[in-house]
């Protein structure tokens, strides 16, 4: 792993603590737009998931705001991701506004996946089935999948065109057990283990729930545990 950006988030969270702790200071009439810049460019970098470059550029208001004591960053609402044009907000507690807001524009380079051929909707994804590519995150979709570890061994939940950068909502754990193909049922617990057979009546991936109907004529549900086995824990 490399060692950078861990640093560079340490730097800025030392940086963000210092104005936490001292902030009783007040930006001065003159320095207030660059001082309040570079704190919400620390702000955002810290929140900065991805790692790769990263570059921020916040855009101050034409007219000069008043000074704000103990300014404290926040993004507003639920942002899933610190990437592209964003609100940052500020609280300025005892100041008038209290609150103000500020565009921000982040632009984050860095790896990314895309499909290395056509997928068809229940393709399992190995590492041959992607590619690694590196642009701009804020000009893609939201969840798009930043590791290998997030598509491989996924199925395809769509057709998938090559070269298309790959989601996560465009895969899920690909099917263990089909519905209403014939199962083991395997129910175990302490000095006991009965094994029976029965139809699956629902599908389910590897660890998902199975409900069962068994040939003693019961309804039982289960784990799923291999491409045949329904297991019930006692």
């Amino acid at each position: 792993m490399n060692p950078a950006p861990a640093r560079r988030k340490a730097r800025i969270a030392l940086r963000l603590l210092a104005v936490a702790l001292f902030g009783c200071v007040t930006w001065s009439a003159q320095a207030d737009d660059a001082a309040m810049q570079q704190l919400l460019t620390d702000y955002l970098r810290s929140q900065t998931a991805a790692e790769g470059e990263v570059d921020i550029s916040v855009t101050m208001p034409a007219v000069a705001m008043p000074a704000c004591n103990n300014p404290r960053p926040f993004l507003p609402g639920r942002n899933p991701r610190v990437a592209g044009n964003i609100t940052v907000g500020v609280q300025c507690p005892g100041d008038r506004p209290a609150t103000r807001y500020f565009q921000a524009r982040v632009n984050v380079i860095a790896d990314y996946y895309v499909a290395a051929r056509d997928l068809m909707p229940g393709d399992v994804i190995g590492m041959a089935d992607i590619r690694r590519e590196q642009g701009d995150l804020s000009r893609l979709p939201g969840n798009v999948a930043t590791r290998p570890e997030a598509l491989v061994g996924m199925s395809a939940s769509r057709r998938v065109a090559a070269g298309r950068a790959l989601s996560e909502s465009m895969v899920h754990a690909p099917v263990a057990i089909k519905r209403g193909e014939l199962v083991r049922v395997v129910a175990v617990g302490p000095g006991f283990s009965i094994t029976t057979e029965g139809k699956a009546l629902n599908a389910a991936p590897l660890g998902g729930d199975v409900r069962v109907s068994t040939q003693e004529g019961s309804i039982v549900i289960g784990r799923s545990t291999n491409e045949n086995t329904v297991t019930i824990t006692r």
